[in-house]
Formats: C-alpha cells, sequence, structure tokens
C-alpha cells in the first residue's frame, strides 16, 4: 500500500523556523537595552524639569519687569521734567489707570499736609488723600536710601482683591521757582493676573508661585501637604527688593512611565526590525526554490506554454538541482524525435484529403449552377405568372372603377343641380349682409368723433389741474416763510424779555409787549402748521386727481385706437363682400358648364365598360397555360434538390475528414522541432 503525499510549502516551513529564532535574539537583545537605559532616562527627565522651572522663573521676572516698564511710561505720561505741581495734581486726576493696576498715586516730599505730617498724595481715581504714607515701608527707602524701585509685599486692597505696592522715583523741577522737586509714584498692582505664571507640562507636572510672605500667589498649594508619590523642585525668584518661590512638582509615576513608554517603542522598533529580517531570510529561501521553479516552467512549457521542443535547460554549475534538469533535457529529447515522425506521416495523410475535398467541391458548383439555372427559370415562370394575375386584377379593378364613375357622374349632375341653388340663395344673403355692414362703418365713424372730443377736453382738465398742483406746492413754500418768520418772531421776543428782566422796573412795560409779541408768533406758528397738514392733503388729492385723469385719458386713447381699427376692418368686410358676391355669380357660370361635360364623360364610360369584358375572357385563358408550366418546373426542382443533399452528405463527411487531420497538425505544430 503506497504512502499518503503530504501538501506542504517549503517557504511557509522554512519561514516560520527563521522567524522563531530571529524573535528569540531580538527579544533578548531589547530586554537587555531596556535596563540599562532606565537610569539614563530618569536624569534626562529630571533636567527636562529643571529646565522648565528655570524657565517659569524667567517668566515671573519677566512679568515683574513689565510691569516696572509699564509704571515707569505712564509716569512720564504724567510728569515732565519741567512742570508745575497745579498741573501734576490735575494730568494724574485725568489720567486712566494703566492696564494691570488696581489705581495709581504721586507725591512730592514738600508737601506735607496730610494728617501724619507726611505728603498728600494724588491718584487717577481723581482723588486726594490726607491719610499720609509715613508709616509706608516704601516711604521709609525713599527718605532713608533714595531707592528708584521698591516693591511691598501683597496686602488686601480697599477694593476686595489682592495687591501689591510697586514704588518708582519721581523728579521734576518747578517751571516757575526753578527748584527741583523729589517725589515718588505708586502703582497698586493687581495679582489676579499673576495667574498666567502658573502653567502644567508633561501630564501631571504643575508650576506654582510663592511670594516672600510664603503665599501661594499662582497655581495650586502644592507645598501645603507633604505628597511622597511626586518629586518637588523649588527655586528663588528676584523681584526687585522682595524673594519669590517658584515650585515644580510631577507625579512619580510619570517617570516611570516614560521608561516604560521607551521599553515598548524598542520592542515595537525591535519587532519592526524583526519582521525586515524574517522578510530577507524568506527572500533567500524564495531564491533557493525558485531554482526547481525554472525546471517546473519549462515542462509546463511543453504542456500549455510555446512548446519549443528545442529549448534545453541550461546547466552552469554540477550539483542536485544540475542532475534534474539533466534528466528532464533527456526526456525532451525523447519526445522531440517522437513528435518529428508523426508529423512527417501527418503531412501525406493531410495531402490525400486535400485531393479528395477538391473533387467534390467541383461536383459540388456544377450542381449549385444547375439549381441557380432551374431557380432563375422558376423565378421568370412566377414572374410571369405574376404579370397575369396582376393583370387580371388591374382589369377588373378598372371594370369596377368605370361602373363607380357611372355612378359617381350621375351623383355629381345632381349635386352641381343644388349646388346652383345654393350659390344663387347666397348672392341673396351677401346682399342683406352688405348693408348691415355700411350702417355699421357710419356708426363706428360717429363713436370715433366723440371719442377724440373727449380726449380733447380730458386733455384740458389735466392742464388745469397741473397748474393748480403748482399753485399748491407755491403756497406750502410761502407757509414754510411764514413758519420761520414766526420762530424768528418768537426767538425775538424772547430776547426782548430777557433784556427787560435785565432793565428792572424800567423793562418791566417792553416785557408785556414782548410776551403779546410771543403769543403772537406762537399762535401764527399752530397755524401755519395747520395751513401746512391742509396744503399737505390738498396737493396729495391734486396728485391722485391727475393720476386718475391720466389715466382716463390713456382709456380714451386706447378707445379711439380699437374705435379706428373696427372702422377700418367694417371697410375691409364691405369690400369682401362685394368680392364675394362677384365670385358668386362666375361659379354660377362654371357650374352650368360643369353639368353638360359630366353628360359627355357618363356616355363615354359605358363605352370603356363594354371593351373591359372582352380583355378579361383574353386573361383567363392565359392563367391556364401558366399554371401547367409551373407543373413541370417543380418536377425538375425536387430532383436536382435530390442530387444536391446527396453530394452535401459526401462533402460533409470529406471536410470531417480533413479537419481532423488538421487538428493533429496544429496539435503537432505547437511543438517547436
Amino acid at each position: 500500500m503506497s504512502k499518503k503525499e503530504r501538501n506542504e510549502t517549503l517557504l511557509l516551513k522554512y519561514g516560520i523556523v527563521a522567524f522563531i529564532e530571529i524573535v528569540v535574539i531580538m527579544t533578548a537583545f531589547l530586554y537587555a537595552t531596556t535596563h540599562l537605559t532606565r537610569k539614563p532616562v530618569r536624569d534626562l527627565y529630571s533636567e527636562s524639569i529643571e529646565s522648565i522651572l528655570n524657565q517659569s522663573v524667567e517668566n515671573a521676572e519677566t512679568w515683574f519687569k513689565n510691569q516696572v516698564e509699564v509704571l515707569k511710561v505712564f509716569q512720564n505720561a504724567c510728569i515732565n521734567k519741567k512742570d508745575n505741581e497745579e498741573n501734576l495734581k490735575n494730568t494724574i486726576k485725568a489720567k486712566e489707570k494703566p492696564n494691570g493696576y488696581e489705581y495709581v498715586m504721586l507725591f512730592w516730599d514738600h508737601a506735607t499736609g496730610a494728617k501724619d505730617g507726611g505728603p498728600e498724595t494724588y491718584n487717577t481715581k481723581g482723588g486726594i488723600s490726607k491719610v499720609g504714607i509715613l508709616s509706608k515701608e516704601y516711604w521709609k527707602m525713599h527718605k532713608e536710601k533714595d531707592v528708584s524701585v521698591w516693591l511691598e509685599s501683597p496686602r488686601q486692597s480697599n477694593a476686595g482683591g489682592i495687591t501689591m505696592p510697586l514704588f518708582i522715583k519721581s523728579e521734576f523741577t518747578d517751571d516757575a521757582t526753578g527748584e527741583r522737586i523729589n517725589g515718588g509714584m505708586v502703582g497698586f498692582l493687581e495679582l489676579d493676573p499673576i495667574n498666567v505664571l502658573a502653567k502644567t507640562f508633561y501630564k501631571t507636572g504643575k508650576i506654582s508661585v510663592y511670594d516672600d510672605t510664603g503665599t501661594v500667589r499662582a497655581g495650586d498649594d502644592v507645598l501645603a501637604v507633604e505628597d511622597s508619590s511626586r518629586l518637588l523642585f523649588t527655586k528663588e525668584c528676584h523681584m526687585a527688593n522682595k524673594t519669590w518661590t517658584v515650585v515644580a512638582t510631577v507625579d512619580k509615576k510619570e517617570v516611570g512611565k516614560i521608561t516604560d513608554d521607551l521599553r515598548n517603542t524598542s520592542l515595537t522598533g525591535g519587532f519592526i526590525i524583526a519582521i525586515i529580517l524574517l522578510a530577507c531570510e524568506l527572500i533567500i529561501i524564495k531564491i533557493m526554490i525558485g531554482k526547481f521553479d525554472s525546471i517546473k516552467k519549462n515542462i509546463d512549457n511543453l504542456n500549455t506554454g510555446d512548446k519549443d521542443l528545442t529549448k534545453r535547460l541550461q546547466i552552469n554549475h554540477n550539483n542536485e538541482i544540475s542532475m534534474v534538469k539533466k534528466s528532464v533535457n533527456t526526456f525532451v529529447n525523447t519526445v522531440h524525435e517522437t513528435v518529428k515522425q508523426i508529423g512527417s506521416a501527418n503531412v501525406e495523410l493531410k495531402s490525400t484529403f486535400n485531393n479528395v475535398k477538391t473533387s467534390l467541391d467541383e461536383t459540388q458548383t456544377n450542381i449549385e449552377n444547375i439549381s441557380s439555372e432551374i431557380a432563375n427559370a422558376t423565378k421568370t415562370l412566377a414572374d410571369e405568372d405574376n404579370c397575369v394575375m396582376n393583370t387580371s386584377d388591374s382589369v377588373t379593378n378598372i371594370s369596377n372603377s368605370i361602373r363607380e364613375l357611372n355612378e359617381m357622374i350621375v351623383t355629381q349632375a345632381d349635386a352641381i343641380t343644388q349646388a346652383s341653388a345654393s350659390i344663387e340663395q347666397m348672392i341673396g344673403n351677401i346682399n342683406s349682409v352688405s348693408g348691415s355692414v355700411e350702417k355699421m362703418a357710419a356708426e363706428f365713424s360717429s363713436l370715433n368723433a366723440a371719442t377724440n372730443d373727449g380726449i380733447a377736453k380730458n386733455n384740458v382738465v389735466n392742464n388745469l389741474l397741473q397748474v393748480v398742483l403748482t399753485q399748491s406746492q407755491s403756497l406750502q413754500d410761502t407757509n414754510r416763510i411764514i413758519s420761520e418768520i414766526s420762530s424768528q418772531t418768537n426767538l425775538l421776543s424772547m430776547n426782548a424779555m430777557i433784556e427787560s428782566a435785565h432793565a428792572g422796573e424800567a423793562g418791566k412795560g417792553f416785557a408785556v409787549v414782548a410776551e403779546e409779541i410771543r403769543k403772537l408768533a406762537d399762535t401764527s406758528a399752530a397755524q401755519s402748521k395747520n395751513i401746512g397738514v391742509n396744503l399737505k392733503e390738498i396737493a396729495v388729492n391734486i396728485n391722485k386727481v391727475v393720476e386718475s385723469s391720466t389715466a382716463s385719458s390713456k382709456s380714451f386713447e386706447e378707445v379711439s385706437e380699437k374705435t379706428s381699427n373696427t372702422s377700418e376692418l367694417v371697410n375691409a368686410i364691405k369690400c369682401a363682400m362685394e368680392e364675394q358676391s362677384e365670385g358668386s355669380k362666375q361659379i354660377l357660370d362654371v357650374l352650368s358648364t360643369m353639368k353638360e361635360i359630366s353628360n359627355s364623360v357618363k356616355t363615354s364610360s359605358r363605352k370603356i365598360e363594354s371593351g373591359t369584358n372582352d380583355i378579361l375572357g383574353a386573361i383567363s385563358s392565359l392563367k391556364a397555360s401558366s399554371n401547367n408550366m409551373s407543373e413541370n418546373f417543380d418536377m425538375i426542382v425536387s430532383t436536382t434538390e435530390a442530387t444536391k443533399r446527396t453530394n452535401a452528405l459526401l462533402n460533409n463527411l470529406a471536410k470531417e475528414m480533413a479537419d481532423a487531420v488538421e487538428n493533429i497538425s496544429k496539435k503537432i505544430n505547437e511543438f517547436k522541432v
């Protein structure tokens, strides 16, 4: 019993072995490298956080420097180098506080009007404070050390928020006395915007900012609770005379996560490298298997390809594959010789069948010629028979037509008689209609004249309305002038009353007159207003009448145009009736002539009917002779068809045999020998 064949693919089999080897080697390598890189990654992570902390400190210091610059710019906008104290008071009150400050105040040293003996202060809120500033830290440093910039600790502001006083020194020269005056400007910084200094980094990292009192001013209060799960980094931030603290904190797990991510990334990269190495190894295996594919392809070509028996496998080496190629070349040599012998025998057989087929083709051609001649004769006989039949039918149709013609001629004569009577009656009706049309034309002429008269009168009315409309507009202009005069009179009366009041007792009489003039002006203004309203209503009504008159004129013009057109149509109808009456008389004369001609035609048609009956008898004899000839040709055709079928069977048999030989030749020719 033979062993069952097992299907397998060498490429898949050896590819799996190579993949397992590469995965094991790469996994061991990546595991070792990941552990060696863990500490450098942690150090790099700490350096990164330190860099972020340094950047945050720089941002905080930059924020403070910007606020100082803003206050200095505001100081330069308020204080000229040569000015006086009164101008400075008014300037600071009118100035709008700069962005980021609750308000700004200004003072100079010698203006000691405050309750504590210190200087008064003037601020951007528009107020003057006499509370005094001798107890303030920035005042002490200004007097003792003559500082240029001084920052106080944050404190509660009067508005309820948190503020931080920032002092900068101010100097100017009094333009009147030439005395040099020293002072200062204090800006109360708003600390709510400082939250912008807080930020997050990575996933769990936070930046917080603490002031000099240890109070958090930006971000979360990360120092309030000890948390061992987080890393803590701190650095000082210097703002003028104050030291703040910036804190960076991050979850320790995030450091480990980055290391894990690096390991996972490395594993992924190693796996990709393993895939690439596997692909390279599979390519090498495929090249080796391809050596056998060339042998398989050569054998497949003998079955389904170009079947070139002259080709041989090229042998370059002396190995196991070369031995297989030699065996294949020996097998192809044997097949080559066998195919050459079969091809020679097939050529002779093909020549014999070609001679037989040529003889049968000649016989078939002769039979086709005979059949063609018989078909032509049969067709000619059939054409003659059809001609006889057509002639018989035509003569019969002519005879029937002549009988119908006789009947139609009789009917036509009667119709001509009736038409003559109808036309005589129509001539009478036309004469009656002509009289009515003449009366209608006269009526339309009168209507057209009346319409033209209406258009002329309507145009006169329209012109008069235009004149009235122009006059009403003139009245409106006059009324506006009256209204203006009334307004001026009222103004003059008011001025007169004011002057009379200034004159005292002497002007009382003049005041009475001014009051009366004012009343008269008010009355005139009221009347002018009413007149203006009435004039506008009149103008609106006149416009409506003008529009209606214009529409009426257009309607009259349309009526005139329609009546003119209708009058022309009536005249055209009148002329047409006259022409129709004359034409009807001519038709009556023609009908008389047609009646005489119809009688002559009826006599001639009876003679033609007699000759047609003689022709029908001769055609019947011709049809009998044609039927006898058709029966004889049918017998000849039957005999020819039987001979033709026999030869066709022989021809088909010879063709099948020739096709069989041709197929053998094609199969042999597929092999290149």
